[in-house]
């Protein structure tokens, strides 16, 4: 293109920055395009739609869908973005250098978070109520650096980042699941 689709400004220190895209399932009808990004104060990391017309995003098209939680370090930060085959919006974000908030279920880090595209949360997710647990699907991951849905059968696979010994390929297929980090590794 001579014009890029759209560029956005963003904190690169580190693994911050552009750190995934998605493209609404409905993009021909709706023109939506997902993107998680580091903001540039560098202090965390949204998840926002924008609309493109054409080659382009509109500009001022932005609607945040989501802020995650503070970012004190800058690496694992986690970012991808993917639309599952149920229409809902995976979202993984690394633990961020503080281990024991992958088991809390009242952060967002070291988890993979599940969304309606509009931001609200599936009424199927596996932790019901108020605050952050109600969009967590899967806890207990180091760097959630990237996950895929695996044609035909829809298994949810995670890459996860290890320590020192193990790196990790989740299935978390299944919400729910914790994998452990930090008192298990592999």
């Amino acid at each position: 293109l001579s014009q890029p689709f759209f560029s956005l400004n963003v904190n690169t220190d580190g693994e911050r920055g552009l750190l995934g895209v998605a493209f609404d399932p409905s993009f021909a009808s709706n023109h939506y395009v997902y993107v998680c990004y580091t903001v540039p104060s560098g202090l965390y990391n949204n998840v926002s739609r924008f609309t493109a017309s054409g080659d382009t995003v509109v500009p001022g098209s932005e609607v945040v869908i989501m802020q995650l939680d503070t970012l004190t370090n800058n690496y694992h930060g986690g970012g991808h973005l993917q639309f599952g085959p149920d229409g809902t919006l995976y979202i993984a974000a690394g633990e961020n250098g503080h281990p024991t908030q992958s088991q809390n279920l009242n952060s967002y880090l070291g988890k993979i978070i599940r969304i309606n595209p509009d931001g609200s949360v599936p009424v199927n997710n596996p932790f019901p109520g108020p605050g952050k647990q109600s969009r967590i699907w899967a806890y207990g991951l180091r760097n959630p650096f990237t996950f895929a849905f695996q044609p035909g059968t829809g298994k949810l696979f995670i890459d996860d980042v290890g320590e020192i010994t193990w790196e990790e390929i989740n299935d978390a297929t299944t919400g729910g699941m914790n994998f452990g980090w930090p008192t298990a590794e592999g």
